[in-house]
């Protein structure tokens, strides 16, 4: 494609995302609103709000009242012109949880459901049942983003603490059956990427987030100057294989007992910070506490300078981020944007 010819389809597509996103901050408003919030001429306003209109996106509602000349029109962004849905799973020792989570093109949220199923009950055929259930209640999703507690390549779950999924191509069995939009990603990039969405107050630009969970092995996620840091083959903080442990129930069993448990976290720890030097550590999942943090950083101390180490942040439940983040890039997509942006 020519580059004149290319750039004037990216300015026409940044021009649409200024106008949608000015709608979606007011709701309603006429041609000459919508130009004096974006900067944008009245007739490059004009040209994509009826492109808009004719995908479904705005409806003329009325007139607004007439300042001496022509009234004008008042147009009205329809939200529910298409849906994300966004499906977060956990296992939990002897059982398993599914939230689900239907938002519409301004992010609210209107459907959210929980299940629980014991373990080994978690299949493929039931979690399809219940993507099934929205679609026939909502067919306007176009979208749809997963959590999977286990290591994601390409939209194939490789391993999983929720067994029933591994070795499953959830991307290819669910775009060939629903025909939109997948995003298939394991849990602790949608957690990392959530609880940089939640705390945005807070800018954060460098932080790792280290999750524990009961009976089950570890992993870790990684925000570097702000941008998710996920690698080549979508293996960053896949830290269940570094050589610290011989195997997964090795690694387990070094979790159970709380001396092995401060002894082995604080290498990883260690690891990290070497690595990618994170302002703080965010240390998720029922496995620690306050106390046992406390000997983590004391450990970790003894090894690196006071100067290196980062601040030590515990949040033992971190369901909201790691929905909030498969929301954030489900919503993504929703709007043609990269996932993690």
């Amino acid at each position: 494609m020519d580059t004149p010819i290319r750039n004037t389809m990216l300015l026409k597509q940044q021009n649409k995302e200024l106008i949608i996103s000015a709608f979606r901050e007011i709701g309603q408003g006429t041609r000459n609103e919508i130009a004096q919030l974006t900067g944008l001429s009245i007739s490059t306003c004009g040209n994509i709000i009826r492109e808009l209109i004719k995908s479904g996106e705005l409806t003329q509602v009325s007139m607004a009242p007439s300042q001496g000349g022509r009234p004008s029109k008042i147009y009205l962004y329809n939200a529910n012109t298409s849906l994300a849905m966004a499906i977060s799973l956990v296992a939990n020792g002897q059982s398993n949880q599914i939230e689900i989570a239907v938002v519409n093109l301004s992010g609210n949220v209107l459907v959210r459901e929980s299940y629980i199923k014991p373990q080994h009950h978690l299949t493929m055929e039931f979690l399809d049942s219940l993507i099934a259930k929205q679609f026939q209640e909502m067919p306007n999703i176009h979208v749809i983003g997963i959590g999977i507690p286990g290591m994601v390549v390409h939209g194939e779950v490789l391993y999983c603490d929720i067994e029933e999924l591994e070795h499953l191509n959830l991307h290819k069995l669910l775009e060939e059956k629903y025909q939109v939009k997948i995003f298939i990603d394991n849990e602790m990039h949608f957690k990392t990427f959530g609880y940089y969405q939640v705390h945005s107050r807070m800018e954060l630009k460098n932080y790792a987030l280290l999750n524990v969970p009961e009976h089950f092995t570890y992993g870790a996620g990684f925000m570097v100057n702000g941008q998710l840091l996920r690698g080549n083959a979508n293996f960053s903080g896949e830290i269940n294989y570094l050589p610290y442990v011989t195997s997964r129930e090795d690694l387990i069993e070094h979790c159970s007992e709380d001396h092995t448990f401060v002894e082995l976290i604080s290498k990883v720890i260690i690891t990290i910070i070497t690595i990618t030097d994170p302002r703080y550590i965010v240390l998720c999942g029922y496995r620690f506490s306050e106390q046992l943090v406390a000997q983590i950083r004391e450990s970790v101390s003894r090894t690196l300078p006071p100067q290196l180490l980062p601040d030590f942040r515990l949040q033992q439940d971190i369901s909201d981020e790691y929905l909030t983040g498969i929301i954030s890039v489900a919503l993504n997509l929703l709007t043609d944007k990269k996932p993690y942006m």
